[in-house]
């Protein structure tokens, strides 16, 4: 058997046919213990080999190693390809890279040999559009998380704030410019740090079956609560009862992120570096403690993203994503703020659609829990 699958390697022109030594064999190079991989050998696989009455012999290849990718590149050259993305699946005379080219077409490969005794004959090179088609769909919610989040109670408020009493130390809107600037670029690395820790916790979960569970149950349900808790807050704020709100920050906190954007040691500097290093560090403090409010978002949207990519490209790129649509809303105020709009009349619209934004809120979290709960399944 090893040495017909040795030749089919060396010759992937050849149409190899089945008999009793030779079953139908294939390599799969995935990142060995990431969900989707285990997902592929625990149930697509053995669906697949139901639906077509055979069984087949899987080599399980870690392309995150050094001679796992090696080997990849060298099957793909042999035919032909170039990588692009991973798992990668190699069968017979056919190559399929990433998630969704290996669940479409992985069955119809088991059904022929089954038909036919032989490999499928190699398809014609066809644009990858389906692939990226599903990305572009998977990258709406990351973004809208990231918009909602950045226009929440939370965030938003504390920006208001932050640009007040920027405007009321004075120093004209290059200062003001700067000091926003910097406070913004503070919020966004802070996220990113904790994105990143988030990511690789998660990452690391997922590659045990019971952890793996334990993320898909436990951000599904959390998404789920908070939606009934911000469907509620939305129909109090509808009645001005903004006070009763459950998912927001509590005063404690509240009283603390002012207290650190009012004792900036260099609020009176007028030197540029120092400005933007203190105000970024600024930034990061308050980023950490918004931490209790924001990341009633923040986490359910990385739950997703681990759901539903076992990549660790497409996983930081939506990070990036989140992150940046996080701050656009908080750069708005800034530009507004610049641009000489009066912060009592920005602050008479938030009033207006904390409403709206609650109910926002909540549909995105019924969202998220829906994407975690199926991606995962």
């Amino acid at each position: 058997m090893f040495a017909a699958v040795f030749y089919m390697l060396l010759c992937p022109g050849i149409v190899l046919r089945a008999d009793e030594t030779l079953p139908l064999v294939f390599d799969y190079y995935g990142e060995i213990g990431c969900s989707h991989c285990d997902l592929f050998a625990e149930k697509i696989l053995p669906a697949a080999e139901e639906a077509a009455g055979i069984t087949a012999a899987a080599n399980y290849h870690d392309i995150l190693s050094t001679e796992g990718y090696a080997r990849c590149e060298e099957e793909l050259a042999m035919r032909g390809y170039s990588f692009k993305v991973f798992p990668v699946l190699v069968i017979g005379n056919n190559v399929y890279q990433g998630n969704s080219a290996i669940e479409t077409n992985l069955p119809e490969e088991l059904k022929f040999f089954a038909e036919h005794a032989e490999y499928r004959p190699r398809l014609p090179d066809i644009p990858e559009t389906s692939g990226s088609s599903s990305f572009r769909l998977a990258l709406i919610p990351v973004i809208l998380a990231g918009l909602i989040d950045g226009v929440n109670p939370c965030a938003f408020a504390t920006m208001l704030f932050f640009i007040s009493w920027i405007a009321s130390r004075g120093g004209g809107r290059k200062r003001m410019l700067l000091t926003g600037g910097a406070f913004i670029a503070g919020i966004f690395l802070a996220y990113m740090g904790i994105g990143f820790g988030l990511l690789g916790f998660m990452r690391t979960a997922s590659g045990l079956e019971v952890l793996r569970r334990i993320v898909r149950y436990l951000f599904s349900s959390l998404a789920l609560v908070f939606a009934l808790f911000s469907l509620r807050d939305a129909l109090l704020a509808r009645t001005g009862k903004t006070a009763k709100m459950v998912l927001q920050l509590p005063k404690s906190i509240k009283r603390r992120i002012h207290s650190v954007i009012r004792e900036n040691p260099a609020g009176t500097s007028a030197f540029p570096p120092l400005l933007f290093f203190s105000f970024a560090f600024t930034g990061i403090i308050v980023a950490l403690l918004e931490l209790a409010c924001t990341g009633q978002i923040y986490f359910p949207t990385i739950a997703y993203m681990v759901q539903s990519s076992g990549e660790l490209g497409p996983q930081v790129f939506w990070l990036l994503l989140y992150n940046l649509a996080f701050v656009l809303p908080l750069a708005g105020v800034l530009v507004l703020a610049i641009a000489g709009v009066e912060q009592q009349r920005v602050r008479e619209w938030f009033s207006r659609h904390i409403a709206a934004g609650k109910l926002s809120m909540a549909l995105l979290f019924l969202l998220l829990a829906l994407l975690i709960w199926f991606s995962g399944v």
